[in-house]
């Protein structure tokens, strides 16, 4: 069989978005299988690095596709890091307080978020990274704010959402699900970050499959043939993809892969 190689995005996909975070043993052993027969396994994730968390980590996977392709790990190497500067970080930062949007500005090595900007969404996120031992810099005039992409919720009625992603020209604009948007340095993309691996690896892309659920997923899903859409995804994500399996918590990723003929 010829070498296939597989993308998988976090949330909703790898574990149950649930909040419980849960990772199917189902699918743990579909990557094992996959991997025992030759085939390559890549997280293809909007989290950073350092938002890997290491039960994901554990399942043992080739190389790690984050921040929406603007950091690539692969063969225990770093292969790409685009890195914003300082005084570009520090200038968005305060365009969001200025226009009422609440980011959390995410780097391969930390977390930061500007504590003068307070949502309970983002509370909550932090409180959860907190627990989690990440590196957290909460003051946008430290020299150690610096991140590679960010995520920010608006107030619909109050923000000054239009002013600030004008603002953001170099960057692209992923609306998420409620008033949540991801935004990534415009020429990367999860897209750009499988082609790169398809690069170094010499693998054709009629042999990529990737798996996703939700907006931030539309580009690979376009870009890949062998796109699969979990059991529960957006609409956008159902109408590209071109295979839908069940739930991640509902064996979706064991049956993909057996429907595929990548594991038997």
């Amino acid at each position: 069989m010829e070498q296939k190689i597989l993308f998988f995005d976090i949330d909703g996909t790898l574990i149950t978005d649930d909040g419980k975070r849960t990772f199917p043993e189902s699918a743990k052993k579909a990557i094992r299988m996959a991997r025992a027969c030759g085939h390559l396994t890549f997280v293809n994730t909007g989290r950073v690095f350092v938002n890997v968390d290491d039960f994901i980590r554990d399942a043992g996977f080739d190389g790690y596709v984050c921040g929406c392709g603007t950091y690539i790990l692969a063969d225990g190497k770093e292969l790409l890091h685009h890195k914003l500067t300082n005084k570009r970080c520090v200038e968005i930062a305060e365009k969001a307080r200025i226009c009422g949007i609440q980011g959390i500005y995410e780097h391969t090595e930390k977390i930061c978020y500007d504590s003068h900007v307070d949502t309970a969404e983002a509370r909550e996120l932090i409180e959860y990274f907190r627990r989690n031992y990440r590196n957290i810099v909460d003051d946008i005039y430290s020299p150690e704010f610096i991140f590679d992409k960010f995520t920010a919720w608006y107030d619909e009625e109050q923000s000054r959402l239009s002013e600030f992603m004008n603002y953001v020209s170099d960057f692209n604009c992923i609306m998420r699900e409620g008033s949540f948007i991801e935004v990534v340095p415009k020429g990367f993309s999860k897209a750009t970050g499988i082609q790169f691996i398809l690069d170094y690896y010499g693998i054709p892309l009629e042999n990529a499959y990737v798996f996703g659920d939700s907006n931030n997923d539309l580009e690979m899903l376009q870009y890949v043939p062998n796109s699969i859409a979990m059991g529960v995804c957006t609409p956008e994500v159902k109408a590209v993809a071109s295979y839908q399996t069940s739930c991640v918590n509902e064996d979706g990723i064991y049956r993909a892969l057996l429907h595929f003929g990548v594991i038997e």
